[in-house]
């Protein structure tokens, strides 16, 4: 009961951090190595199995519609470039967890929030590269697409630095956040 007393408190460990450490469920994981945690380890295996499946596709074992080297003429953007991009968010995944093995759950979980951005990067790499390329090559693609997912971010800001020359500087109030009153 006293530790109950004592936890409850909500001074924590941690000097008075708004992290949420008692009574909640991320409390058993915040804060903490993502393989000490179940979160982190299921998170972990659910990439392997990701990059299995990925690996399976991209060579014609499972879906082999996922590796047609022509893309039919309805679809804008062959599947596999979402595959490929998916792949390279994958690797930086893992690579960033082999070379930052101490890392916590949740940047186990920032590191795979690039799964989500890295296929639709890549797609939008395709269009633009379609654009500037009347017939790319499905090897270009195909590597493209796996290093816009594998950086993320540089393609990010390689992208916006593109908008910016084409559209012009963004205003005072959008690049400030909002307040012009200088």
């Amino acid at each position: 009961m006293a530790t109950e007393e004592s936890d409850s408190s909500g001074t924590g460990t941690d000097g008075g951090s708004d992290v949420p450490t008692e009574g909640t469920r991320a409390g058993r994981w915040i804060g903490k190595r993502w393989y000490k945690t179940s979160v982190g380890i299921v998170t972990a295996a659910l990439l392997v199995v990701l990059t299995g499946v990925g690996l399976a596709v991209s060579t014609g074992v499972v879906a082999p519609a996922f590796t047609e080297h022509e893309p039919s003429a309805a679809a804008a953007v062959p599947p596999y470039v979402y595959l490929y991009g998916g792949l390279g968010g994958l690797a930086y995944v893992f690579t960033s967890m082999v070379i930052e093995f101490e890392k916590t759950t949740e940047e186990l979980g920032r590191a795979g929030l690039r799964l989500l951005a890295a296929p639709l990067l890549a797609a939008g790499i395709y269009l633009l590269m379609r654009f500037f390329l009347s017939s790319p090559s499905t090897r270009q693609v195909a590597g493209l697409s796996f290093l816009v997912g594998l950086y993320v971010k540089v393609t990010i800001e390689a992208l916006g630095s593109l908008a910016r020359r084409l559209y012009g500087r963004p205003t005072g109030r959008t690049r400030d956040g909002g307040d012009d009153s200088e």
